[in-house]
């Protein structure tokens, strides 16, 4: 008995809209959703009116440069603290959020790494831990500074950032105000979008980018090994 296939949903889209959604991972109805005719914009507009505002998170951490999306999901994390409905930062969520800004400020290696061991000791289960897990995962190296590189794999950072954005919106005690926490950590990603130019211009950044980071990292790990 012959086996259906079922149709690919994003076969009709470009090379990089396809790349996008595929990063981006929506949930199945908003995936049902997609339709090769919107663009980024309607979309995005699509998801919200729906109420898929989760897979519009996605979409906006999925689109957004590194650092870009990491003050996102710091402001995020750190309103998740201050929102009516919040827990007060411990003085190690304290010491992580304060980490984070000063990579955010002056991302050089050094930050990177104090970011990481800051979220560490905050718990990397948290929100501010899973952004800064996202902060030394967008260096060039996860190895130790006295040891050879070992560069992370491209956009591995990119589902911590979503993750800790939809995290942060979930710690609110007071589960009426998740819906409108979501909505409103939504807007100010696509704030960042704007400022970037739209939604054209950020995607050609983030799929450069990524072609960009993926040969390199492909020439990093094929690198012969010093004799």
């Amino acid at each position: 008995m012959p086996v259906s296939i079922a149709p690919d949903p994003l076969a009709s889209l470009t090379p990089p809209m396809r790349w996008l959604i595929e990063r981006a991972a929506p949930d199945e109805p908003a995936l049902a959703m997609l339709n090769p005719q919107h663009t980024l914009e309607q979309l995005y507009a699509t998801w919200m009116g729906a109420e898929q505002v989760i897979s519009a998170i996605r979409l906006i951490a999925a689109i957004l440069p590194t650092r870009e999306s990491i003050w996102w999901a710091w402001v995020s994390a750190r309103y998740a603290t201050q929102m009516e409905g919040g827990t007060a930062p411990s003085s190690n969520a304290h010491a992580a959020l304060a980490a984070v800004e000063q990579w955010i400020v002056r991302p050089d290696d050094a930050a990177r790494r104090a970011a990481f061991e800051a979220g560490e000791k905050s718990g990397l289960d948290s929100p501010i831990g899973l952004v800064a897990t996202a902060v030394f995962l967008s260096g060039t190296t996860i190895a130790p500074p006295s040891v050879p590189a070992v560069p992370p794999p491209p956009g591995v950072a990119m589902p911590l950032i979503a993750g800790a954005i939809l995290l942060a919106a979930v710690s609110n005690s007071k589960s009426d105000l998740i819906p409108p926490t979501f909505v409103s950590f939504a807007a100010q990603g696509l704030e960042i979008v704007k400022r970037l130019g739209g939604w054209d211009v950020a995607l050609q950044l983030a799929h450069d980018t990524h072609r960009r980071q993926q040969a390199e990292y492909e020439q990093a790990i094929n690198a012969p090994a010093p004799r």
